[in-house]
């Protein structure tokens, strides 16, 4: 080989692995752990969303921390909320303590105003009279009397005072003028003569207004002509032990002795700092030290922020030892295969360079699309770059080894392997990379189909270009201490036994696809990531206020009414009947709305609360929240939302928003996109392998018996880990798993393919047959590799990865034990009886 072309190969190669190196060194900055889906902009549930965001910014904006506290007080959950609200990027903190306050300041109002109205009438009917008669006993001047009673009194009263002097004047009878005076009162006006009795006006009035409110005296004492603030800065422990708010206001924020302050920031919770730290990470350790100056019980700090930094720091520790594990599985697997102790590490050297670039492209790609990248994006390309980077070696050196086994000349030996095994491989890659990259035009797989669809390609052409220099330097050595180069046929008899009788394989094989495929294609897919999350504190947090509050607390159905003017009565008659339709419908809890189900017209002080609750800041946006009887990700939840909708629909200004209305918003956008994928990815590795194979029924053979494998893989998934009929399984799962098996299922076709063409060429007489089992070692220690490759992934605590894991591994022992010795023989031998006669 030309030594001018190695060193510049070397060289080459050198420069773009030191690069690699560096982009790599960054990709943990460039990694997101964001859950949320995002909504299509012309949705009703992204309307909903945005009007949440912009109207209610109470309820919807940077609420990216939650505390949990279980049997803690009023008083202390005030404490806390307080200590946090000193934080510098806090906002906002809501919970417990607002309702006390709110409803405080309420019936201060009403208390305040009774006790003014009890306190004027009570110095009209009862003070004026006594210092009228003192005047006019001092004075003997009527006019003069009437006139200094009067000072100081509500001037309200004048017909009360003029007819009492008047009265008195002419009759001298105290009692006669005092009933004269209150005949000419209204009933509001008379209402200290119900409450209150002549003497210290003073001391009576608590007494007098907790008895025409039916409200404690103590909290009458503690509110009555005082501010809020007054009284909890004198006060507040009493304020927290006798306030009994109602307990309707209190359940939003506390039930089942769990309660829940939620936290405003100044930066939403994927709000990262140029290190990678979130901005919200730096508030988490400060409020867990706020909370144990003051509480000593069980409490949990969750909520979106808290979520993401576990998640964090469990995936880089998980990712190391998915990492480690499959590195050491690889070198035992390849070293027993080829016998060897350098073989393996040949191998490896090659797939720790093809991983390095592989990092180094979601830095890439983060760079260049400008944004980060999903977290659960690296493990699945670690165990796909190790997959084809292994497979890529392992079938090379196979080949290698094969062709010294006749004693030829090493570099003649390497040329040989390239020119054959390294013409599959590159076919082999343009298929992966095609199969990738047809996700990049898919919503939400964008970022999977870029990072590892443009890395599969470096792995290409490392194997095709660096390992040959590897493995040609060495030359026999390569598989020291083995002396034994001879590759012996796997599996004869198997592939010879299907031959025999390929119809009954090939039916037998349809009807076990179209069995599983009929049930993985009719469990429903989901997109509740959190019910996948491992069981770290800030998730206990989430299944705490789940348990307490019900599964639906966090996840109501919201829908907003937008007006292009003010509120008006006609509007929020409007939104009563909404209230009522809704009401009807099967698997409603409950519905709170600005004013209750048809309502009349009427508005009274309940109801002005009601609609001050729900009314959004620009005074022309309605909120109704509707809680389901359903669990929010359900197939039931989704028609509720569905009917739902329809009623809306009659209403030109009403969006239905809400965690169940955005996850069937988004289902609504992607899946025709993923169905797209599904129908077009088989048809593509069709014409692909049809054109190698110069074979249409091997094409369409070979994309069968692939989509047959993930079928059967997808339903022992979904049986081993129960998926529910009703809920599902989240979308990634069954997507990722079709879209890698399409990928890295086809290695091994077209590497079995390639062996049986040139068979085929030489005039074998069973091509099908040797083919087959002499490429059978090679795809089976492939095989098992993959398995483990992405079995490792089952130990990860994330459950969406953990199934994708299994299913990949199951898949890749169902195609290379199954599929490729039994039913892969079966397709060929009818595929290619007119080729092989033709080549007789």
């Amino acid at each position: 080989m030309n030594r001018k072309r190695i060193v510049l190969t070397v060289a080459i190669w050198i420069l773009i692995l030191l690069f690699s190196m560096y982009l790599a060194s960054q990709s943990f900055t460039h990694l997101s752990y964001n859950e949320n889906v995002t909504l299509p902009s012309n949705s009703k549930a992204y309307v909903a969303t945005e009007l949440l965001s912009k109207y209610f910014p109470s309820g919807s904006g940077n609420n990216s921390i939650d505390i949990v506290l279980v049997n803690s007080t009023p008083y202390e959950d005030y404490l806390i909320e307080e200590k946090i609200l000193q934080i510098p990027l806090v906002t906002n903190v809501s919970g417990v303590p607002n309702v006390y306050i709110s409803y405080a300041t309420f019936l201060g109002k009403v208390i305040n105003e009774t006790g003014e109205l009890l306190n004027e009438s009570a110095y009209a009917l009862y003070v004026f009279p006594q210092k009228f008669v003192f005047y006019l006993n001092l004075t003997h001047n009527e006019t003069l009397a009437l006139s200094e009673a009067e000072k100081g009194m509500p001037s309200s009263y004048s017909s009360f005072y003029s007819t009492f002097a008047k009265t008195f004047v002419s009759t001298h009878n105290f009692t006669l003028a005092f009933d004269s005076g209150i005949s000419t009162l209204n009933k509001t006006q008379l209402i200290a003569l119900a409450f209150m009795k002549p003497g210290n006006i003073t001391q009576q009035l608590p007494n007098a207004t907790s008895k025409a409110l039916n409200i404690s005296s103590s909290i009458v004492s503690m509110l009555l002509f005082k501010s809020i603030n007054n009284v909890l800065s004198t006060e507040l422990q009493k304020f927290f032990k006798l306030l009994k708010p109602p307990s309707s206001l209190l359940a939003v924020y506390s039930k089942n002795n769990v309660d829940v302050l939620l936290i405003y920031t100044k930066y939403s919770a994927t709000y990262v700092y140029p290190n990678g730290t979130y901005a919200d990470e730096i508030i988490i350790p400060q409020i867990k030290s706020d909370i144990s100056n003051v509480f000593h019980g069980t409490y949990y700090i969750t909520g979106e922020t808290p979520v993401f930094v576990d998640l964090s720091n469990i995936q880089n520790t998980y990712d190391a030892i998915t990492f480690i594990l499959i590195f050491a599985f690889l070198l035992v697997v390849t070293a027993i295969y080829f016998r060897s102790i350098l073989a393996p590490l040949v191998t490896l050297i090659t797939i720790s360079l093809s991983i390095l670039s592989g990092l180094g492209m979601v830095t890439l790609v983060s760079i260049i699309t400008k944004q980060q990248i999903d977290f659960q994006v690296v493990e699945p390309m670690i165990a796909v770059i190790m997959g084809v980077g292994t497979d890529y070696s392992v079938f090379l050196l196979s080949r290698f080894r094969e062709e010294l086994s006749h004693g030829i000349d090493k570099w003649k030996a390497v040329e040989i392997s390239v020119k054959t095994s390294g013409k599959a491989i590159l076919i082999s890659g343009i298929t992966v990379t095609l199969v990738f990259l047809s996700m990049t035009f898919i919503p939400f797989a964008g970022q999977w189909g870029l990072t590892i669809g443009l890395s599969v390609p470096f792995a290409v052409a490392i194997a095709v270009t660096l390992l040959p220099l590897i493995y040609g330097g060495l030359g026999k050595w390569t598989f020291w201490p083995s002396k034994e180069f001879k590759v012996k046929p796997r599996f004869e008899k198997v592939a010879k036994a299907s031959t025999s009788k390929p119809w009954i394989v090939f039916m037998l094989a349809l009807i076990i696809g179209i069995i599983a495929g009929l049930y993985v294609f009719t469990t429903p897919l989901n997109l509740n990531f959190q019910s996948y999350l491992p069981n770290t504190p800030a998730v206990q947090g989430l299944n705490v206020i789940n348990n307490a509050f019900g599964d639906n607390y966090l996840n109501p159905i919201l829908v907003v009414f937008n007006y292009s003017h003010p509120i008006t009565v006609k509007d929020l008659i409007e939104v009563g009947k909404f209230e009522a339709q809704v009401e009807k419908l099967q698997g409603i809890s409950e519905v709170f709305g600005p004013v209750p189900p048809n309502f009349n017209g009427t508005i009274t002080p309940s109801i002005l609360s009601m609609y001050k609750a729900n009314v959004g800041n620009n005074n022309k946006t309605l909120l109704v929240t509707i809680i389901p009887s359903y669990k929010y990700d359900s197939m039931q939840a989704y028609n509720l939302v569905k009917e739902i909708e329809n009623i809306a629909n009659s209403y030109n200004n009403a969006y239905v928003g809400g965690t169940t209305a955005d996850y069937l918003a988004f289902m609504n956008y992607l899946f025709p996109y993923y169905n797209t994928l599904m129908i077009l990815l088989p048809i593509v590795l069709a014409i692909i392998v049809s054109i190698f194979m110069r074979s249409v029924k091997i094409g369409v053979g070979v994309a069968l018996s692939i989509i047959l494998t993930i079928v059967s893989s997808l339903t022992l998934i979904y049986l081993g880990f129960g998926v529910s009929r009703d809920v599902g399984i989240l979308f990634l799962i069954p997507i990722a798993v079709y879209v890698l098996m399409m990928g890295l299922g086809n290695d091994y076709s077209i590497f079995i393919l390639s062996r049986v063409r040139e068979e085929i060429e030489k005039g074998e007489k069973d091509p099908v047959v040797k083919g087959l089992s002499m490429s059978a070692g090679t795809v089976t220690a492939l095989g098992v590799i993959l398995a483990f490759s992405f079995g490792a992934l089952a130990i990860n605590p994330v459950k969406s990865i953990q199934e994708l894991g299994l299913a990949i591994a199951i898949a890749a022992l169902l195609d290379t034990f199954i599929v490729r010795t039994i039913i892969y023989p079966a397709i060929l031998k009818f595929s290619l009886v007119k080729k092989v006669e033709q080549t007789k």
